[in-house]
């Protein structure tokens, strides 16, 4: 087993893999298999490594651990491939060496991760209880590889494994349990859903696409909209990334750090309304001026909206008649600058009821029909007023 351990030691693009879990524990087990250490020495770090495994994977699978943490180094040969994709024109061409090495040591990556238990036990020559783990025999090079050269649509690392993010005090955090709508669950607004998701399959097919905004009444889907239309296309590279309206101050820093991702981002800034003096309208005008001058390719804004211009209006912005030009073009101005803006206005009688029946079919629910409708029209009157959102809240009362 010190051959192992010698492997280990002589990683060279991939070497942080030594310092993270599990090469880091199964190091210390197969160092205390050497000369100078006691046998409960060797027998406490080995159940200290396949506690490891137990803690990283319900399944216990040595080979399976390494993969994910190996799909979540940064190392040498990746940082090449990435800037190969976001910056072809000053990136050189990878050397035949740089190659050679990472598919060597993939390599030696797989050997290692195709021991089990039993052959440890083996060489450790003791007949009390250890504990068990298995492997999957993954094949690292193959799937590594593989990786790389879908790394536009699959990711890698964090953005393999997830699709939706959220930015939390300027951190980019994924969204392990997000919201599952899709397409199929929505009703009516076809045109205005269908004018989204086309141009997420622009952007996503590396074409011309716009900035979006979706404004109207509350309740009518245009975020579950946004959230839907994403999801159609996560096998073709877009992420979606959403942004309060707190954290829009560090709106730049965020698109700096997702233009180095070889991935397409959707920025969602869900609900926006500001004050006529909140500075952070600044913010968000200059970062989307950064799309008419190509400052941000693999970066598509999306927002909601109540009001059209997103500019709250007061009464004393009225006043004074000589600057009312002035406030509605600044109030405009904002707006404006998103290509795509669609209006999504509360539904009428017919078309909520629509929305009720497509629900209650899609979940198996059926009911006479002039009841339903009189039962949802008065769901709707104690709800506030009919909405795409008071249609599914009726749907799930039943």
């Amino acid at each position: 087993m010190s051959d192992v351990l010698r492997e280990i030691c002589s990683l060279a693009l991939f070497r942080n893999m030594r310092e993270k879990e599990p090469l880091k524990s199964l190091c210390e087990f197969l160092l205390k298999m050497g000369p100078g250490y006691s046998m409960e020495e060797m027998i406490d770090s080995y159940g200290h490594f396949v506690s490891i495994l137990y803690e990283m994977r319900p399944d216990v699978d040595l080979s399976a651990a390494i993969w994910d943490a190996l799909s979540e180094d940064m190392n040498p040969y990746l940082r090449h491939r990435i800037d190969s994709v976001i910056k072809p024109e000053e990136t050189t061409k990878a050397s035949t060496l740089l190659k050679l090495t990472a598919e060597r040591e993939l390599d030696l990556l797989t050997r290692i991760g195709n021991y089990t238990s039993f052959d440890f036990k083996d060489a450790m020559v003791y007949d009390g209880y250890l504990p068990d783990f298995r492997s999957s025999h993954i094949d690292f090079k193959k799937r590594y590889m593989t990786m790389m050269d879908q790394i536009e649509t699959v990711g890698y690392g964090v953005y393999a494994k997830y699709h939706f993010f959220r930015i939390k005090g300027g951190e980019l955090l994924p969204v392990t349990s997000p919201d599952p709508i899709s397409v199929d669950d929505l009703f009516c607004y076809e045109k205005q859903r269908g004018r989204v998701i086309e141009n997420t399959k622009r952007f996503s097919e590396g074409k011309p696409f716009e900035d979006v905004l979706l404004y109207g009444d509350a309740g009518t889907g245009k975020s579950s909209t946004v959230k839907s239309a994403a999801r159609l296309f996560i096998d073709q590279g877009i992420r979606l990334v959403e942004v309060p309206k707190s954290e829009l101050h560090g709106l730049s820093e965020v698109i700096q750090m997702l233009t180095e991702v070889p991935l397409k981002f959707i920025i969602f800034i869900d609900d926006v309304s500001f004050d006529a003096d909140d500075d952070r309208i600044g913010s968000l005008k200059s970062v989307i001026e950064g799309a008419a001058s190509g400052a941000r390719k693999n970066i598509a804004i999306y927002a909601t909206s109540n009001r059209r211009h997103m500019i709250k209006e007061t009464f004393s912005a009225r006043e004074n008649e000589i600057h009312t030009s002035d406030t509605i073009a600044e109030q405009m101005s904002l707006s404006e600058r998103f290509g795509i803006r669609i209006l999504f206005d509360k539904p009428n009688k017919d078309t909520y009821l629509e929305i009720v029946k497509g629900l209650m079919k899609l979940r198996g629910i059926t009911m006479d029909e002039e009841k339903l409708a009189i039962a949802a029209e008065q769901y709707a009157i104690r709800g506030g007023g009919r909405s795409a959102r008071i249609a599914r809240q009726f749907v799930d009362s039943l």
